[in-house]
């Protein structure tokens, strides 16, 4: 039983205890959580700023509802010139147009 309690005693003295590096000195990052964070953060912004610049063009399209049409219809006719040899139907177009302001 000594003898384990030497043993012990002798490991102890040889590591030093662990500590929490977090706790003890601030916020130190490595470079990796450091990328990880910036990452989840830019992300974040960008959610936030789509949110808010789709409550914006909400906002206007309901302040100027003739700009809101002829902005409307410059789209359909862009649209049309790209996908007018396939033939879509209205509402695919209209869905694709909905699609854009949701993804860019």
């Amino acid at each position: 039983m000594q003898r384990a309690v030497q043993s012990f005693a002798r490991l102890a003295r040889a590591q030093p205890p662990m500590t929490r590096a977090f706790a003890l000195e601030g916020t130190k990052f490595s470079e990796g959580e450091k990328a990880i964070e910036d990452l989840f953060f830019s992300k974040e912004d960008q959610r936030l700023m789509s949110k808010l610049l789709q409550k914006v063009k909400e906002q206007s399209d309901l302040a100027d509802r003739h700009a809101a049409e002829g902005a409307k219809a410059a789209e359909l006719s862009a649209l049309k010139q790209i996908v007018g040899k396939y033939d879509l139907p209205k509402d695919v177009l209209e869905k694709l147009i909905k699609w854009k302001h949701v993804h860019y």
